[in-house]
């Protein structure tokens, strides 16, 4: 095998032209799911990431949904009639929307490359580093493989609504249900704690997203005549979100890490300074290390997101309003579930206040990964060669509603290969991928596919 990855140095290295280019195609497709209508932007970026999958040696299928449509790209196994391995690579071609506030640029879906010393080449653009940029590593490992007619099939699924929490996928997993089988699904869409740290995410937190809403009049009305009487919408979901914030209905049932996790925790080099930096904040709950690593992967959250209502303008207006609503998450661990929790966070919400209504706007499962097996040693060694270190284990403080659905569905182990950073910025302005991560990531790509066939 190692023959066989002689020129693959080579291969990566020339690689990054065809990476700028690739990138620079998906990039300045605004294929935006949160809060459209127009599926337009999204179908002319499938047809152009299609078209690029085709062009590395790929059979291309558009599987349509009730939504938008997935990609899935079938690469042979060299002829082999019996392959090895049959991979499926989940990425998700989705972004969050972007305007030009706080951007360095004016738009930003067009495509910008700059040098640095520490990362090479820097691509920015929204979608550079979630999901695209690793997304194209795959691909570019993929094609390696076919070339080099491993016994390895690769398949490569490419989601277009995971940024909305894949409504619809569920129903383009059971369409292809057949042509997905396999041996595990790799998911690339998660975050190293800090440069020059590999990790490997052993699991994801599920979510729980809801409207507390509440209404105590027809229309509003002056404070100075009836302030002190009428009911304020605003300032009761206020007292309702710091209730649920002391309570401790939503940490009940919470898998605790083992002490295997927290010891590999404690490898990672998470450092306090460098993630305030990179995340733009200017102070922190905690600055432990460990107890932020805790709380950030292992804990599960209660987070507000909007308090709607009242008057947002200019100046003030001394009314009272009639309606208000607040937009809030859980954020889950393992051994906890959006539906017992949100059964436990409308008795509480009836309790405190019983007017106020309860709605569900989605919910995803935690997920616990597969941290043994042949799979998970072939990422290993893969990120070991491809990055020069051994990969951490780590849990994801974010949620992907794809994996559960996949590891239902498909009923195979789901694994990471993470290949971002906490400073490419994860739907923030400014969002960036590096040439350092991606030729990092085709390296371990192949190095993993290769060594589970060797």
């Amino acid at each position: 095998m190692s023959d066989v990855l002689a020129d693959l140095p080579v291969f990566v290295s020339e690689s990054e032209p065809w990476f700028r280019a690739s990138l620079r195609s998906l990039v300045e497709q605004p294929t935006i799911s949160p809060g459209v209508t127009d599926k337009g932007p999204i179908l002319a970026g499938v047809e152009v990431a299609a078209a690029l999958m085709r062009e590395s040696g790929a059979e291309v299928e558009i599987v349509p949904s009730a939504g938008t449509p997935a990609l899935i790209a079938r690469f042979s196994s060299g002829g082999h009639p019996a392959p090895k391995a049959r991979i499926v690579v989940y990425n998700h071609f989705d972004v969050q929307p972007a305007t030009a506030a706080n951007w360095d640029q004016d738009d930003p879906f067009r495509f910008e490359v700059r040098e640095d010393p520490q990362r090479e080449v820097v691509y920015m653009g929204r979608g550079t580093t979630d999901d695209k940029g690793p997304a194209l590593c795959a691909l570019r490992a993929a094609q390696w493989v076919a070339q080099h007619e491993l016994p390895i099939e690769v398949v490569l699924l490419w989601e277009t609504e995971e940024e909305i929490g894949s409504p619809n996928f569920g129903e383009i997993l059971e369409a292809r249900k057949s042509l997905l089988a396999g041996d595990a699904v790799i998911v690339s869409d998660t975050i190293w704690p800090s440069a020059g740290h590999p990790a490997i995410s052993t699991g994801l937190r599920g979510g729980l997203l809801v409207s507390l809403s509440l209404r105590t009049g027809e229309a509003e009305t002056h404070s100075g005549l009836t302030g002190g009487v009428a009911r304020n919408p605003l300032r009761e979901l206020a007292n309702l979100a710091s209730a649920i914030g002391d309570a401790e209905f939503w940490r009940l049932d919470a898998l605790a890490p083992s002490q295997q996790e927290v010891e590999s925790y404690l490898r990672t080099g998470f450092d306090a300074e460098y993630f305030r930096k990179s995340h733009r904040l200017e102070q922190l709950e905690s600055d432990v290390p460990l107890e932020m690593m805790l709380r950030l992967w292992a804990r599960p959250t209660f987070e507000i997101h909007g308090l709607v209502g009242g008057y947002t303008g200019p100046g003030i207006k001394s009314t009272i309003p009639a309606n208000g609503e607040l937009k809030v998450s859980f954020r889950l661990v393992p051994n906890q579930h959006p539906a017992a929790l949100l059964d436990r966070l409308t008795a509480f919400v009836k309790g405190f206040n019983p007017a106020v209504e309860v709605r569900e706007l989605g919910s995803f499962e935690p997920y616990q990964g597969h941290i043994t097996g042949p799979i998970h040693e072939a990422i290993v060694h893969g990120m070991t060669q491809g990055f020069g270190r051994e990969p951490a284990l780590v849990r994801e403080g974010g949620s992907i509603g794809a994996v559960p659905q996949m590891a239902r569905v498909l009923g195979v182990p789901i694994h990471f290969l993470p290949l971002s950073l906490p400073e490419h910025g994860y739907h923030a302005p400014n969002e960036t991928f590096d040439w350092r991560q991606a030729k990092g990531g085709i390296a371990s790509y192949v190095h993993a596919f290769a060594h589970l066939v060797r």
